[in-house]
């Protein structure tokens, strides 16, 4: 729910124009005249040019905005480069008319918003009207221009007096988090989304007896077939009821994420997060619970639960089927670099694994890690299937080498390139390495 706020600050202190100094300024000249020369006439004109600017720096101080101001995103949440619009709605709280004004919404320059603009006037506050003349309704389309979570607002409303002669600022009610996502592109399906260790497919089963663990009681709905009647959830209940069979899906899919500050430029570490963001969509799209493991301190939130292999409980971030796509889009829009790594990442993985009881897809996106941490990695090889690593172009060559000579599929990628051409490449790595196994 947006936050409302009826209070005003000022952001900027009521001023004189430069009308308003002009006129202070041949005051002044005036009064100088007058005492040098003894002229009461030019006393009186400079005194009335002098205090003119000072009534109407009083005159915006006390007729200043009284609005309420909620605010709200269309979508809510937006990737790098497209568009959402901004509405705004204000609300004079004041019982008298709003002065006239312009208006224009506070956001640091990662959110285009437009430039000031007039400020409609409100008639007074109408208590039992709820659209009324006292309401208005502001809309603007932004662009993202950087991933994060932008803060929008608050409102600011500036003014003058009648005779232009002062001005003021005011911000009213509270900021809004504008979050935007990174970009995610499309993967093609392939090798790289289903693992074939042990001959067995990670893919959604409906199995054809379910086991009592799969099936869900829930009220009988008109056009239910009876043969579906679950007779002793009936009697427990007192109503009719009838099974439910749940979709049983147990495919994972691990990804390691490198979010210590490396040698890498901003640019390229904004590319690992758009391949992090776009693989990690696929996989869900795919129906795989993904867990991402953070080589810095841990940014991620995902939620707890999900999977059947022991993750239940477990801190690191998984994402289920579903709208989990939303909730990692929504976690990668606030991840930075962080200068402080951790020792157990590659650990944490590996634990992981071992609980999944089976070879899974992994994948790593690396712009750096050292010598102990890269051999912990490649010794996890047997249990991933496949086992790909997309690497910076900053990271120093071990990481690739030691990889490489373990088995795993090492994808070099640089600033500015696009995951869907990363994924390509390595899809055509998993294919050669298939045939020529």
């Amino acid at each position: 729910m947006p936050r409302r706020a009826r209070s005003s600050s000022p952001v900027r202190k009521p001023r004189p124009t430069g009308r308003g100094w002009v006129l202070f300024g041949i005051g002044v000249v005036a009064l100088v005249v007058s005492a040098a020369f003894g002229r009461t006439d030019v006393l009186f004109v400079g005194l009335f040019l002098t205090v003119l600017p000072l009534a109407g720096m009083i005159s915006v101080t006390m007729d200043r905005p009284r609005l309420t101001v909620t605010r709200s995103f269309h979508p809510d949440i937006v990737g790098v480069g497209e568009t959402a619009s901004v509405v705004t709605t204000a609300r004079n709280e004041s019982p008298r008319p709003s002065p006239p004004a312009r208006w224009r919404e506070y956001a640091p320059p990662a959110v285009g918003v437009q430039p000031s603009a007039p400020f409609p006037r409100l008639g007074a506050h109408q208590s039992n009207v709820a659209h009324g003349r006292d309401t208005i309704v502001l809309r603007q389309e932004v662009r993202a221009m950087h991933r994060g979570s932008h803060p929008v607002g608050p409102l600011i409303v500036s003014r003058t007096d009648p005779f232009g002669l002062a001005f003021a600022e005011y911000a009213l009610g509270q900021p809004r988090q504008f979050v935007v996502t990174p970009r995610v592109q499309a993967l093609s399906t392939g090798d790289l989304d289903i693992a074939r260790s042990e001959g067995t497919e990670h893919e959604l089963l409906r199995h054809s007896i379910p086991s009592a663990d799969e099936l869900i009681a829930r009220e009988y709905r008109q056009g239910d077939p009876l043969r579906r009647v679950h007779w002793r959830a009936t009697a427990r209940h007192d109503k009719l009821m009838v099974r439910q069979e749940e979709q049983r899906s147990n495919p994972e899919a691990w990804m390691l994420f490198d979010t210590r500050t490396g040698a890498g430029t901003d640019a390229e570490f904004e590319t690992l997060v758009e391949l992090v963001a776009s693989i990690g969509v696929h996989l869900l799209d795919q129906g795989f619970v993904v867990s991402v493991v953070e080589t810095g301190s841990r940014q991620l939130s995902g939620r707890s639960g999900a999977g059947r292999t022991g993750t239940l409980g477990s801190a690191t971030p998984t994402y289920d089927v579903g709208s989990a796509d939303r909730l990692l889009l929504a976690d990668l829009a606030a991840v930075d670099q962080d200068a402080a790594g951790r020792d157990d990442a590659v650990a944490e993985l590996a634990a992981g694994l071992r609980r999944s009881g089976r070879a899974v897809p992994v994948f790593a996106v690396l712009s750096g890690g050292t010598l102990d941490e890269l051999g912990a990695l490649a010794a996890l090889r047997s249990m991933c299937d496949p086992a790909v690593a997309f690497v910076a172009q900053s990271a120093p060559p071990d990481v690739s080498e030691v990889l490489v000579d373990a088995g795993w599929l090492c994808v070099p990628f640089a600033a500015g390139d696009e995951p869907a051409d990363c994924w390509q490449r390595a899809m055509h790595g998993q294919r050669a390495a298939m045939l020529g196994g």
